[in-house]
């Protein structure tokens, strides 16, 4: 009688995959709240989150929603994104539904984010050194976020609409003010012509023509 013979191989790595398919499916359904946010945070960014978060969500408007996501924490009013914060181990980052172009004399903490997010934002930036004057910092922060908040509730546009990519502005010389095109008709019937413009422009001239 002839002995089984089990390729344990062949099982191992029928179990280790099993494995990581659970595993990958168990990440999917992973939810995320408060303690996932700010696992391995130092105290300090903790604190600051929690009191933030607390002016979002009571002191604000009823009925403002806060999701927590793997990579940010999201607030919303009637489904209107006006808030979110990211955390970083040296940072807390609040983004905030504004246009830095009008804000009044902006503290260093707050820039721009418009540029890079093609959308309205700007970011505050937190760190630990910034907290020599919190109640000062947080009554800043506090006034920037109420103006997120009644901004996206005038205009609820603001809360998805995307500012685009900036137009490219080509230097004057190369923007044609005439295009000179040389055109010549031989006996055969076949016409030649001669153009010269800018490599920047010849997409759109060819177009033209092509029109």
């Amino acid at each position: 009688m002839e002995k089984e013979v089990v390729d344990y191989d062949f099982k191992s790595q029928f179990l280790e995959e099993r494995k990581e398919k659970i595993e990958r499916g168990f990440n999917i359904m992973k939810t995320f709240n408060e303690e996932t946010f700010l696992r391995n945070r130092p105290e300090w960014e903790k604190d600051l989150f929690k009191e933030i978060n607390n002016f979002l969500l009571t002191e604000i408007k009823q009925g403002v929603k806060v999701n927590y996501l793997e990579t940010y924490t999201r607030y919303s009013y009637s489904n209107l994104m006006f808030c979110k914060m990211k955390s970083t181990s040296e940072a807390l980052k609040i983004y905030l539904k504004l246009r830095y172009s009008e804000l009044v004399e902006p503290a260093s903490w707050v820039r721009d984010y418009e540029p890079i997010s093609r959308q309205t934002w700007i970011e505050v930036t937190i760190r630990e050194q910034d907290l020599i004057k919190k109640a000062i910092l947080l009554d800043n922060v506090f006034e920037l976020i109420k103006k997120a908040f009644n901004r996206v509730l005038k205009q609820p546009g603001l809360s998805k609409v995307s500012v685009g990519k900036p137009e490219k502005i080509l230097p004057g010389f190369v923007i044609p003010t005439k295009t000179k095109i040389d055109l010549e008709i031989s006996t055969d019937g076949f016409c030649q012509l001669g153009i010269r413009v800018h490599k920047s422009q010849l997409q759109k001239i060819l177009g033209k023509l092509i029109e």
